[in-house]
């Protein structure tokens, strides 16, 4: 697999698509919007919930709090929809069929087998989660590095209430057992990478595939994916720039956070403070979604297009065909 090549058609498919711009900017504007809007709605609930104090109020504290624990797991339901509606959208690209905005719509007709493949999968990442710790565990109490924490745990024993463990136990403990944290996420990652990569292509499945299901797709991806692993993530290497400035973006949203921790004061209120860094990590988000993201998302999306099973034909993402077909009626 020639990445120079994949990456440079993924880039001219993305070009020479007509509604590729338009799409992403839909794309990103929605995400970006609604983003923006959780996070205005969760400081107006935190303000709130501080404001209402008493017994009169526990109700209507109770709400608020309940409130602001479901906002972030619908926005990971609907941002799950509607990445899984631009890969669809991208795939369309590349493969030079016709794209709309309309085609971000299917993670939403496919609602529920995506729903489905993701709780499969991070019922898989937990269970590795389980197994990690518990080998490190074993791994850490066979190392010198155990011997404080050990040291700890039979004065507590000693004392005859091993079941009662105050502050001042606890934040010893925590220092004690940080050397286990390589350890775990050494054997995690040994644990978790394969089992990742073998499902990388799970959702192009569903995408391209209206009938199947959230198994069948993780096993017609773990099947294409049987020598491809390591050329995906050659592929992901690739691309660090991407996923740096991402992750810089991301950072400069908890600026407010760094400065503080600095000591550095800035002359305008936390509140204030708060809002400008998110403001301008908005900013940048938008860019990288706006530039760089359909580029990204194309060289995947080629990627499944050269390593899925020729010899079974493709249903050309067909519900987005329904959706733009709609739209011209």
């Amino acid at each position: 697999m020639n990445f120079r090549q994949l990456k440079a058609d993924a880039a001219a498919a993305v070009e020479q698509a007509s509604g590729a711009k338009q799409v992403a900017a839909i794309y990103a504007g929605i995400v970006l919007a609604l983003s923006a809007l959780v996070t205005v709605v969760t400081f107006c609930l935190d303000l709130s919930i501080a404001q209402t104090g008493g017994l009169s109020n526990i109700g209507t504290r109770s709400v608020l709090s309940t409130i602001e624990s479901i906002l972030p797991m619908a926005q990971t339901v609907v941002f799950l929809c509607l990445e899984l509606g631009f890969q669809s959208a991208v795939l369309r690209m590349v493969r030079g069929q016709y794209v709309s905005p309309n085609s971000l719509r299917l993670g939403f007709a496919r609602f529920w087998p995506l729903m489905r493949l993701t709780l499969l999968q991070s019922m898989l990442y937990m269970g590795i989660a389980f197994v990690a710790v518990y080998f490190s565990v074993q791994i850490f109490l066979l190392t010198p590095f155990s011997e404080e924490a050990m040291a700890i745990a039979t004065s507590i024993a000693a004392a005859g209430t091993p079941m009662v463990v105050d502050d001042a136990v606890l934040f010893a403990m925590l220092p004690a057992m940080l050397p286990m944290i390589p350890i775990f996420l050494v054997i995690y990652l040994a644990l978790m990478l394969p089992m990742h990569y073998r499902l990388r292509m799970a959702s192009y499945v569903l995408i391209d595939k209206p009938r199947c299901g959230a198994l069948a797709a993780m096993a017609e991806s773990r099947m294409m994916m049987r020598g491809n692993c390591l050329k995906v993530l050659k592929l992901d290497i690739s691309f660090w720039w991407y996923y740096l400035l991402s992750t810089l973006a991301t950072a400069v949203a908890y600026g407010d956070v760094f400065f503080a921790l600095t000591g550095i004061s800035l002359p305008w209120s936390e509140t204030v403070s708060f809002f400008l860094f998110y403001a301008v990590y908005l900013v940048i988000q938008l860019a990288l979604f706006y530039f760089f993201l359909g580029r990204v998302t194309a060289a995947y999306a080629l990627t499944y297009d050269v390593i899925r099973p020729k010899s079974v034909p493709t249903q050309g993402v067909v519900l987005g065909n329904i959706f733009d077909l709609a739209r011209d009626q």
